[in-house]
């Protein structure tokens, strides 16, 4: 097969084959072969469409990431307790949808190729909630806070729920999200100090 036939396979197809594979078996156990045959081409094919398998694992990986940001830049960031909120259920909601990508990164959070990815991830992410602290603290609703800090703590408790539904089954994930809000909020809303 040319690299022009190449493109007729279509990514999001070996992609979700991939993430099927890894999620379940593993990155260092899951074959280039295996993913091809569950695509229904060959391994020659792949390699012409991806590099290696730690270019197809980046691919699948950062597939996901423009959907995420495209949600959260639509934040009411007007309302900083709206922001918040909405911020907290959509990390939840994501989660829940996406378990078998969720799954593969909590198997393969080692893989060192992954930092650069995860440390992107992070540092986005307590961009969005500080700036949301920051708007809630100039609007005289939070209290001054080290917000940067603060951010990376509302992310970690956002992450600890995930966790704990995902790996425990714990949880509805609309009442978690209600929960971890109100726990957040009255540390930090200053009617409520």
């Amino acid at each position: 097969m040319n690299r022009s036939s190449v493109n007729k396979i279509p990514k999001p197809k070996v992609l979700k084959a991939a993430l099927a594979l890894f999620s379940s078996k593993g990155y260092a156990e899951t074959k280039m072969t295996e993913i091809a045959q569950a695509v229904g081409i060959s391994v020659g094919t792949l390699y012409l469409r991806f590099k290696n398998k730690e270019g197809l694992f980046l691919d699948l990986c950062k597939e996901q990431g423009p959907e995420f940001d495209s949600l959260t830049s639509n934040l009411p960031y007007h309302d900083p307790l709206k922001a918040l909120k909405a911020y907290i259920a959509l990390n939840l909601e994501f989660a829940l949808k996406k378990r078998q990508l969720l799954s593969m990164f909590i198997r393969e959070h080692r893989l060192p190729f992954l930092r650069p990815l995860r440390n992107n991830f992070l540092n986005s992410q307590q961009k969005v909630i500080h700036n949301i602290l920051i708007s809630g603290v100039k609007k005289g609703i939070f209290r001054k806070v080290d917000t940067r800090e603060t951010a990376y703590m509302i992310f970690a408790c956002i992450r600890g729920a995930i966790l704990l539904k995902h790996v425990f089954g714990i949880g509805d994930p609309q009442t978690m999200s209600n929960s971890l809000f109100k726990l957040i909020t009255n540390g930090i809303r200053k009617d409520l100090s």
